[in-house]
């Protein structure tokens, strides 16, 4: 982020002309290209959350802020929608909750409790899924050590181990002749629509090649395939990644290969719908505007606060994904389906509640909490909408909400649902559930407790 800031700026000393028409240009596009843009309001969430708004207080009385809340109901509410929209739409599908979303044990409990197995990336995470009597898990992730692969190997009748590379089948190959024990695989790939992940797996045009190699390794019992794809809009990138798969899996592989295949893993990347935003400079021609109008000495103005964050429901991620698989995979091979959700699930199940503790002006104050507790600069592009708990409403008052570490970045938004802000007002930032807890760190202030919501 702040690289990009610098390049900016120089770019503004180097050629205004060129930036003032770029500046006109993109004004234009921000107000009328309206496919790229998705305008609405997320007042819906502030609705929603105002009901549980005595519960959340008498919680405060019991606390001190900043802390976490876990909202048991969202998260349960979550765990329904996922499983009811596959079971409609591909109802012999297994589902595994990406741990890396959010590893408090209190939301893996309830996770396993609805009867999710886990995604793991790591043997720590491995050890806390077994900790907490998981009994089944695939364990994902590139650069897997060999203590990781010994611990698989130790839980081998729990653990399915997705291979991300040529070095990581020998090396787990080894282990097993070694430990003369047989553990059950499969290969991570990444096709042309991957991008930048393809960091993650092997090219899909080695995919005949590794299972080939997987041949000199007889206790790598390898049988599936996973794919991984983040980030995503709707069901299409998964229909796309599962066509290219079906035509090389028909050109490449007998029909004895085939009837071998015991699973194919979609990976996660399912967003949550109608809960979240961004700002405008997020957009590259908002992005211009902003630092012209900065390095102008002038505020931007933009016609909206915010656009909310573009996601198709679960039920349509679910349908979209089934409709592929049963035109392209399932005229080819019989395998369990895996689906690897962890965003979607997680996301609404956090909340974080602090205090405004100065009020500096009529438009900005600090809170009391850092955004180490999400452990980014995640406020500067992307939009919440915070709720005073005190003074509320359903209008949003312009009023920059800083956090209280020392860093100029440390805020949690530039509007706040309130009748008026006042010094010790609660506010409540929703939906902090997904990569925030995971992610928050022990930067100048401690990361905030977790206290149940019942």
């Amino acid at each position: 982020m702040i690289m990009s800031k610098i390049a900016l700026r120089q770019v503004t000393v180097a050629s205004p002309n060129e930036l003032k028409k770029a500046y006109v240009r993109s004004k234009k596009i921000l107000l009328h290209d309206k496919p790229l843009l998705s305008v609405g309001d997320l007042s819906h969430v502030v609705k929603h959350l105002l009901t549980k708004r005595r519960k959340i207080l008498q919680l405060a009385k019991k606390h001190a802020t900043p802390f976490y809340i876990l909202d048991e109901q969202e998260l349960t509410a979550s765990l329904k929608k996922f499983t009811a929209a596959f079971a409609k739409h591909l109802p012999s599908a297994e589902h595994y909750y990406a741990v890396k979303l959010n590893h408090h044990p209190e939301v893996v409990k309830r996770v396993l409790r609805h009867g999710f197995k886990l995604d793991v990336s790591s043997a720590k995470e491995l050890e806390l899924g077994l900790s907490l009597g998981a009994t089944k898990f695939v364990f994902s992730g590139p650069a897997k050590t060999v203590a990781d692969l010994s611990l698989a190997i130790k839980n081998r009748s729990k653990v399915t181990v997705n291979l991300d590379s040529f070095s990581e089948l020998q090396r787990l190959g080894k282990l097993t002749n070694k430990h003369k024990k047989s553990i059950r695989a499969g290969v991570r790939i990444f096709t042309k629509y991957h991008g930048a992940w393809n960091k993650f797996g092997i090219d899909l045009k080695d995919l005949a090649l590794f299972f080939k190699q997987a041949k000199k390794y007889p206790l790598v019992n390898l049988t599936g395939i996973q794919f991984h794809i983040s980030w995503n809009e709707s069901a299409l990138p998964y229909q796309r990644v599962i066509a290219e798969l079906a035509g090389y899996l028909k050109k490449h592989f007998s029909q004895s290969d085939l009837s071998k295949l015991e699973f194919i893993d979609l990976g996660g990347g399912f967003r949550p719908f109608q809960s979240e935003g961004y700002y405008p400079w997020r957009l590259p021609q908002g992005r211009i505007i902003k630092e012209t109008c900065e390095f102008n000495n002038q505020e931007p103005k933009f016609s909206q606060k915010y656009y909310v964050a573009h996601a198709v429901t679960i039920d349509e991620y679910a349908s979209g994904i089934a409709s592929a698989i049963k035109k392209y995979l399932q005229p080819l091979v019989n395998c369990v389906y895996y689906t690897e959700p962890g965003r979607y699930l997680a996301n609404n199940s956090l909340h974080i509640l602090t205090s405004l503790i100065d009020v500096k002006g009529p438009q900005y104050g600090v809170v009391d909490a850092g955004i180490n507790a999400i452990g980014w600069e995640r406020f500067y592009y992307e939009y919440f909408p915070l709720i005073n708990l005190t003074h509320p409403s359903l209008q949003e008052k312009d009023f920059i909400v800083y956090g209280s570490l020392c860093m100029a970045d440390d805020l949690w938004g530039y509007y706040c649902h309130a009748q008026k802000m006042q010094e010790g007002d609660l506010i409540l930032v929703p939906y902090q559930g997904a990569l925030t807890y995971s992610l928050a760190q022990e930067f100048i202030k401690p990361i905030p407790p977790v206290y149940l919501l019942k």
